[in-house]
């Protein structure tokens, strides 16, 4: 008799496999596939690590302005797609070696829950589901080849660029692979249904993203939609005709939605969903901190309060795009009152440094409390998260205001922003405060 059984080897099985190993529980880990999920082997490391790729090949073509003259710049596609699954290789038996070390039982096989407390052949008292989530596959009108059609996954595993490629979708996945693609020379259009570029973003962030894909070049529609597509020829609900060597489907991810408590229990309350299962929060380090607070209920009976206002998003490439809490959208239309300030990147000695000057950091609040944050910028992942420590330790904004930052840093702005709500901010005009 295992003390717990978990379904799915990705960020929420195998953190939850892990903590609960660690609990001293017995515990049984079943994953079909790779350990590590769609995050480590068909999402987050892949792209990131061909984000860095590009990352490099665009500094590179415009470093002369850094006085580093390079001549004839250049890639190789194949190489980058070799480098990224050698990354993935690499951590995943990292990783298996790490479960291992727990002494936790993995089975390399699909399984199915036979009963309230069996999976498979194995006696277990409590279950988790962590089985994750897989591309969104649309079906278009028309005629056309099933070869030109990609998801996330596929595009992985290509080993030709096409010379032109249709996006559907503006969410992390479409935005990744349209700065990596564009990067890359691909002729990049994006179709988003919504009316705006990153439909969860606060406005302002989804303006700044629409100027950037204008100076790379790509083009975007929102409010439309694929009216059809025959061989090679998209019609979109605009009336807009585009031809296109492939159409790549970003616009999220699907999985059978599992109905839970606040406890993340099913209706059998020994069977748990988390992650992507319960559609609450479908990130990887939002179903890790789930995975925690699961197994934390399961050993000590602690009720589990998973605020997903405090979890912080973020799409990847350059600048970075970070967010976390409320829009100021949604803020308007709960009618909530709250100070606003925006700092512009621009005004900070490192990026100046660095040539890294796009963006900005944008704070919502209120005397005693962080609403959101919203930022663009270089190293914006690692800002969030300093706001997001605030946030949960429920500080506030005139608290941070007292933290020494260190300088010349990205970080500096995260204060600055903080001083702006006061209209105290060191070093932009006083006119541009609250802009």
């Amino acid at each position: 008799m295992f003390d717990v059984g978990i379904i799915g080897a990705g960020p929420a099985g195998y953190t939850a496999a892990i903590r609960a190993s660690q609990r001293g529980l017995k515990v049984i880990l079943f994953e079909k596939e790779h350990v590590g999920g769609t995050c480590l082997n068909k999402g987050c490391i892949p792209t990131k690590t061909i984000l860095h790729s590009c990352k490099i090949l665009n500094e590179l073509k415009s470093s002369s302005k850094l006085g580093i003259n390079v001549e004839n710049v250049s890639f190789d596609f194949n190489k980058i797609q070799e480098r990224q699954k050698t990354v993935s290789e690499k951590i995943r038996k990292s990783l298996s070696t790490l479960i291992k070390s727990y002494g936790i039982t993995i089975v390399e096989e699909e399984a199915k829950i036979t009963a309230p407390n069996k999976i498979n052949d194995y006696e277990v008292k409590n279950i988790i589901i962590a089985t994750g989530s897989k591309p969104n596959l649309i079906n278009f009108n028309g005629e056309y080849s099933k070869d030109l059609i990609m998801t996330s996954d596929d595009i992985l595993n290509t080993t030709e660029l096409p010379n032109s490629i249709l996006i559907v979708g503006s969410g992390a996945i479409g935005i990744e692979w349209a700065r990596i693609l564009s990067s890359l020379g691909v002729k990049v259009i994006v179709v988003e249904m919504m009316n705006q570029l990153i439909p969860t973003a606060d406005y302002e962030i989804s303006e700044r993203v629409v100027r950037l894909f204008k100076k790379s070049r790509i083009e975007f529609y929102t409010q439309t939609t694929i009216e059809s597509i025959n061989g090679n020829i998209v019609t979109l609900s605009n009336g807009k005709t585009i031809e296109v060597d492939k159409v790549l489907l970003g616009a999220g991810r699907k999985t059978d939605t599992i109905e839970v408590n606040s406890n993340f229990q099913t209706k059998d309350k020994n069977i748990f969903a988390i992650g992507d299962t319960n559609r609450i929060s479908m990130l990887a380090h939002s179903a890790m901190k789930q995975a925690e607070e699961v197994i934390e209920y399961i050993t000590t009976g602690k009720e589990i309060h998973f605020d997903k206002n405090l979890v912080p998003a973020v799409i990847y490439g350059t600048p970075e795009i970070a967010q976390i809490g409320k829009t100021e959208q949604e803020l308007k239309e709960k009618n909530i009152e709250y100070k606003k300030s925006f700092f512009p990147i621009s005004a900070l000695g490192k990026a100046y440094a660095e040539d890294k000057i796009e963006g900005f950091i944008k704070i919502l609040a209120t005397e005693d409390e962080i609403l959101g944050a919203h930022i663009i910028s270089e190293e914006a992942s690692a800002m969030i998260q300093q706001i997001a420590i605030a946030m949960a330790n429920k500080l506030s904004y005139k608290d941070i205001q007292e933290v020494i930052f260190a300088h010349p840093t990205y970080s500096e702005g995260v204060l600055e922003s903080m001083l702006g709500l006061d209209n105290i901010a060191l070093h932009i005009p006083q006119q541009t405060i609250n802009a």
